[in-house]
């Protein structure tokens, strides 16, 4: 259990850096921008992602710490923005993430597949703040803060889909310059609940475990 655990550690360290790498190549790329690009009100943004999706917290905590919990994965993101003032924009994001599932002591022994396969897919809206000129003239820190659901769908035996309401918090930087593309780098946090009466637990009285979900993402936006 212990190697196990260790080695998970591993794997999400290894995907964090190569986020971050991804996140730091990113910024070079926005701050050689040549030229400041000037925002109205009113304007439309239209961006897309690609990452890591880090889930944080088990779904299940055993007693025996033969915990159930979902694996890191891929995420693919879509955004809409909608510039409601220079500061302000309304946004509406989806997220997909393809993971797997590490079963614990907590779940029937009977449980067999077709595939521990998971995906999680998010869907939030809300307001993101980006504050010009903080760090010269063409790199905007970026606060995104809004709600939505999360919606789990697993490829095992005796399991149920569910959807959750869930937070969505993120802070990045964006790139911008005198043309329509901009780069962004962004890490969110996706706070929500599991029902673990949607799998096939024994031994325990399901509750609403909470989940600490991380998302590190690198894509471009689009001003049309």
């Amino acid at each position: 259990m212990a190697i196990t655990m260790e080695l998970e550690s591993m794997n999400v360290m290894a995907m964090l850096h190569r986020a971050l790498s991804l996140t730091g190549c990113a910024l070079m790329a926005a701050t050689v921008a040549s030229a400041q690009v000037q925002q109205t009100t009113g304007g439309w943004r239209i961006g897309a992602s690609t990452g890591g999706y880090v889930p944080h917290s088990s779904l299940i905590r055993a007693a025996d710490s033969n915990d159930t919990r979902l694996g890191s994965g891929p995420a693919f993101s879509l955004d809409l923005q909608y510039l409601a003032s220079g500061l302000v924009s309304v946004y509406a994001n989806g997220v997909v993430s393809f993971g797997t599932i590490t079963l614990g002591s907590s779940i029937r022994p009977s449980v067999v597949g077709p595939s521990n396969q998971v995906m999680v897919t998010a869907g939030t809206a809300g307001v993101l703040v980006a504050p010009k000129d903080w760090f010269g003239a063409h790199l905007q820190p970026t606060l995104r803060l809004g709600g939505g659901f999360k919606w789990y769908s697993f490829d095992l035996a005796e399991t149920r889909s569910q959807v959750r309401p869930t937070l969505d918090i993120g802070l990045g930087f964006r790139g911008v310059g005198s043309g329509p593309i901009e780069v962004t780098a962004e890490a969110r946090y996706l706070m929500s609940s599991f029902d673990q009466a949607r799998l096939p637990t024994r031994g325990i009285a399901p509750q609403a475990q909470r989940q600490n979900d991380l998302v590190f993402a690198v894509g471009f936006g689009i001003r049309p």
